[in-house]
């Protein structure tokens, strides 16, 4: 957090005076919570000098080789508190000019600013600053997948899906029409339909209960799309380890437009 004040016009000027200040300063520097950003602390300290300098009625220019934090008090659209406390002194006392220096390149202004900030990391006062707003957002989203974990776990609806994908995520599952069906069990399959008083019958036409297990590893007339049957123990495991195969995932988008196709075959006639 390099950075450092002078009233001539190059930034390697720094008066022994000015020096000083910086060291009385020193006594009230800050340290910050650890959510607290680089950026913040850059920010309250173009605010700070800023303020001081305000108050000696001079002209003087503040350098700094924070780059994104003099675009931030630059910016008509700035959300940072800090930055907009700072343009209001800005706007207030027009004997203070903000100046960008490369960091590192031997300015002495700014190495000693530098070795400042870095004792009053351990020297300075505790100071607080509000969280920044992606930190915030970040507990949220972390609170929010927690309550959701929650309610997915003790659910009680989904519970097909849940034994495929236990854990919630933000991040989409790259699921195909066909495989949303099968494993959800919302499709084509006599066991949904019958739920919402489609057909009457939720057997298959084979005589089996009609659910996308059945078509996926029993049913005689999907014999072209079977995949192994899963002891009962193991059925969990099996739903899984065909989620994130591919070839059984691509059997899977063949057995459903199968089943699409051939409704009248595999389906009891209602009233059977």
């Amino acid at each position: 957090m390099g950075g450092h004040m002078d009233q001539g016009s190059h930034p390697d000027i720094l008066h022994q005076s000015e020096f000083l200040h910086w060291q009385r300063l020193l006594r009230h520097g800050r340290t910050f919570s650890p959510f607290n950003t680089v950026f913040q602390a850059e920010l309250l300290a173009k605010q700070e000098a800023c303020l001081w300098a305000s108050k000696t009625n001079q002209q003087i220019k503040v350098w700094s080789d924070s780059e994104s934090s003099l675009h931030s008090i630059a910016s008509i659209d700035t959300k940072s508190p800090i930055a907009q406390l700072t343009q209001e002194i800005l706007l207030k006392s027009t004997s203070i000019k903000l100046g960008w220096i490369k960091a590192h390149v031997g300015y002495s202004g700014n190495e000693a600013a530098d070795v400042l900030a870095k004792k009053a990391t351990q020297e300075g006062i505790p100071t607080y600053i509000p969280a920044p707003r992606n930190h915030i957002k970040s507990l949220l989203q972390k609170e929010s997948i927690i309550r959701w974990q929650k309610e997915w776990n003790n659910g009680e609806t989904g519970r097909s899906v849940h034994n495929v994908l236990p854990k919630v995520k933000t991040t989409p599952t790259p699921w195909q029409r066909p495989e949303i069906m099968f494993f959800t069990g919302h499709g084509p399959f006599p066991t949904y339909l019958k739920r919402f008083s489609i057909r009457s019958s939720d057997s298959c036409g084979c005589g089996n209960l009609g659910n996308p297990l059945h078509y996926a590893t029993s049913c005689l007339f999907t014999t072209s799309y079977h995949l192994t049957k899963p002891s009962a123990d193991l059925e969990p495991l099996w739903w899984k380890r065909v989620m994130n195969n591919n070839n059984s995932s691509a059997k899977i988008r063949k057995l459903i437009h199968f089943i699409q196709e051939n409704e009248t075959l595999l389906f009891t006639k209602d009233g059977d």
